[in-house]
């Protein structure tokens, strides 16, 4: 058994098996385009735009708070300072996937650096630009996997766009490796009621089909927990929605 610690979001437990985010896009090759800079840049501008139009509508089709951070995440795509980068980048040769990747990465290191809630953006700038570069390379955004059965979600740090549409049948709770309360990850999971624990760097060392109990009132991740202690935790999630199914009387109102 171990034990990992992170920032709990809200109260609940959840048990299951891990199932980890596939890995991100690996970075593109500098090499010399082939294309003038001008059609490179028709091909940025019209991955952009592909990009934007999908945040949107992902947006517009989770509504509440996600809608407000997926479209944040357009705005940001079409930001025209970023794309001004992207342009110059384009006229010194590289290619658009190239040329996107470093302003927008840039960028991200401007907002790391910045600390507290604009570092906490760099993570959604990722997301863009992962998308943006999958869309140019013709090949699948990373995204949340789809073992065939409930499980614990796993990841480096979460797009706003896939926790937005987190299938909460197969998706028993959720751990971030990287991000913290303010992430938007965090604020998706507490609109939605994940049961989640975020930050939790120790959590790298899981692999696929452990078993681990994620206890957000404790601000704790446990890994191939005994028998009695996984015991423990159903009988809390029980509990906790057994209390969510009860009526609510005048009474319990006026105590709360």
């Amino acid at each position: 058994m171990m034990e990992f610690r992170g920032t709990g979001i809200g109260q609940g437990v959840a048990v299951g098996p891990v199932v980890r985010m596939s890995e991100r896009l690996p970075e593109p090759v500098d090499r010399p385009s082939h294309l003038d800079p001008a059609r490179e840049e028709e091909r940025a501008r019209a991955s952009v735009s592909v990009v934007a139009d999908d945040l949107q509508r992902k947006g517009a089709q989770a509504g509440g708070a996600a809608q407000d951070v997926l479209e944040a995440q357009a705005m940001m795509a079409e930001d025209p300072t970023l794309m001004d980068d992207v342009v110059k980048r384009l006229a010194d040769g590289k290619t658009a996937e190239r040329a996107v990747f470093e302003a927008f990465a840039a960028f991200r290191d401007l907002l790391t650096s910045m600390g507290g809630y604009m570092g906490e953006r760099a993570a959604d700038l990722d997301d863009v630009s992962q998308r943006v570069v999958a869309h140019l390379l013709k090949v699948p955004a990373p995204g949340v996997p789809n073992p065939g059965h409930p499980f614990v979600l796993v990841a480096r740090d979460l797009a706003p766009a896939d926790t937005a549409l987190l299938d909460l049948t197969q998706v028993l709770g959720l751990i971030t490796i990287d991000g913290g309360p303010t992430s938007h990850t965090a604020i998706l999971a507490r609109e939605k009621s994940i049961v989640a624990v975020v930050g939790a760097a120790d959590a790298a060392s899981l692999a696929d089909g452990d078993t681990v109990i994620v206890d957000a009132e404790n601000d704790l991740v446990v890994s191939s927990p005994a028998p009695d202690a996984v015991a423990a935790a159903k009988e809390r999630i029980a509990e906790r929605a057994a209390r969510a199914a009860a009526p609510v009387t005048p009474g319990a109102l006026a105590d709360g």
